[in-house]
């Protein structure tokens, strides 16, 4: 009998060895799951950091003057030095501003404003022009007056059209405004081109709404940001920094050309849209005809 006791005895203590151990594991087990959650949300976090700070492969500021008061501004001599230099320099251009490229000059800004502060809506036109610092001709940009008009009337509501010229291709690209609903969104602008191995690419510039100034980013077909417009809160000139993040863009001219010049247009883009109101009016209630004129 002794001897069956303390068999019994043994086997009630190995049974309690055995749930104590149980209990030690299945407590290693559950401090290890709740270590492995905790570290989840810490990389997610360290993933979208990595987003967040994207790789500036160039970078560009767009300086336009708020007033004249500049140096390469002075004498009416600058003017006719410049037109000899280059016939895109006509009598009716006005410098606006400068461009720098990594904190070097890259460029000038030029407008014809005769054309840009025409009395009438119907003959106002907006043509910029971009130089090199030695006075030489890049680029333009220049408001399709028909485009802009016929897709305003569709849309109902203003939708400027501009086409950019370069120098050194004779291909012309075409940037657009596109209707986008809902309208509280904010604007899109969309445009193509053909890169330097000569490959179609198309890109989406869309604006920030909630953000103060002018802010844009600029989408490739894969909806991935590369590259961005940013505008100064309450500067009466315009200041816009361009950020592209895609390496073989960066070193595209046509690419970031035609960036500076669409930065170059925001600071009229609410007077651009104006007009095409009232040019709408014109033409709806009074005889008055729109005359495309090649200068």
């Amino acid at each position: 009998m002794e001897t069956e006791i303390k068999e019994e005895e043994e086997e009630e203590e190995m049974i309690q060895q055995r749930s104590e151990e149980e209990k030690e594991e299945v407590s290693e087990v559950a401090t290890k799951k709740k270590e492995a959650t905790a570290k989840i949300p810490e990389d997610k976090k360290d993933e979208k950091k990595k987003k967040e700070e994207r790789v500036v492969y160039a970078h560009f500021d767009v300086d336009l003057w708020r007033t004249k008061l500049h140096r390469e501004e002075w004498g009416i001599r600058l003017d006719a030095q410049r037109a000899q230099k280059d016939r895109q320099w006509t009598r009716d251009m006005d410098m606006i501003g400068e461009i720098k490229k990594d904190g070097e000059t890259y460029g000038l800004l030029g407008q014809r404003e005769k054309l840009w502060k025409a009395k009438d809506p119907l003959e106002r036109r907006f043509v910029m022009k971009m130089f090199s610092p030695g006075g030489y001709w890049r680029g333009s940009i220049e408001r399709l007056q028909g485009e802009s008009f016929a897709n305003s009337h569709a849309t109902k509501e203003p939708c400027p059209a501009y086409v950019c010229i370069f120098k050194h291709t004779r291909n012309l690209y075409r940037i657009k405004r596109l209707a986008h609903f809902p309208r509280f969104q904010g604007e899109v602008f969309g445009f193509s081109f053909l890169d330097e191995n000569d490959i179609f690419r198309t890109f989406m510039i869309d604006d920030k709404r909630l953000t103060f100034g002018s802010d844009w980013m600029i989408k490739d077909i894969h909806n991935k940001v590369i590259a961005k417009i940013d505008g100064k809160f309450m500067n009466l000139g315009g200041r816009f920094k361009i950020d592209i993040f895609d390496e073989k863009l960066a070193i595209d001219k046509t690419f970031f050309n035609m960036l500076i010049l669409f930065s170059a247009t925001l600071r009229f883009h609410k007077d651009i849209k104006k007009n095409r109101v009232a040019m709408k009016r014109l033409m709806r209630w009074t005889m008055s005809n729109l005359k495309l004129l090649n200068e």
